[in-house]
């Protein structure tokens, strides 16, 4: 995966803003929270089972949102290649009792937290990603912050 990072796109984001770390910037496809380890090991199993088309991305837009103060880029047209990964996934992790998102699917990339306001506009820099895998991130918090590390990934093909 190509780090994309809010500069390089001509995104400007405030001082105050916390810019998440380059390790940890991703697109979700859903947001699993807190499982039992049964739980994980019948996700893990199920992702497996996911066939579906790799594809590139346009990362051309930048905008937040203001409730949260969370600052992103994200794509003005969503591939359905994208659309169809996200969807057949949700439709394989309900084997394992996770109830999808019912909110339309928005892809974005969290780029700042305790960001100032950003109207949604398009980028000055535009950035194409080839999305050729997706994978199980476990987050974890600790003293030095937020940590993301892959579990497990698979390939598109």
């Amino acid at each position: 995966m190509r780090t994309v990072e809010p500069d390089e796109a001509g995104m400007r984001l405030d001082r105050a803003a916390r810019r998440v770390p380059a390790a940890n910037l991703h697109l979700t496809l859903h947001f699993i929270g807190n499982v039992w380890l049964d739980d994980m090991a019948c996700m893990r199993g199920q992702a497996r089972l996911v066939d579906a088309a790799a594809f590139e991305l346009g990362i051309d837009r930048q905008g937040s949102f203001r409730k949260s103060r969370v600052a992103w880029l994200g794509c003005s047209v969503i591939p359905e290649a994208l659309l169809a990964l996200q969807r057949q996934l949700g439709e394989r992790l309900q084997a394992c009792g996770y109830r999808p998102e019912a909110r339309p699917y928005h892809p974005h990339i969290t780029v700042a937290r305790k960001a100032e306001p950003i109207e949604e506009a398009p980028v000055c820099a535009p950035v194409w990603w080839r999305v050729d895998s997706f994978a199980l991130i476990e987050v974890r918090s600790s003293a030095e912050g937020v940590q993301y590390r892959v579990v497990e990934s698979w390939p598109l093909h």
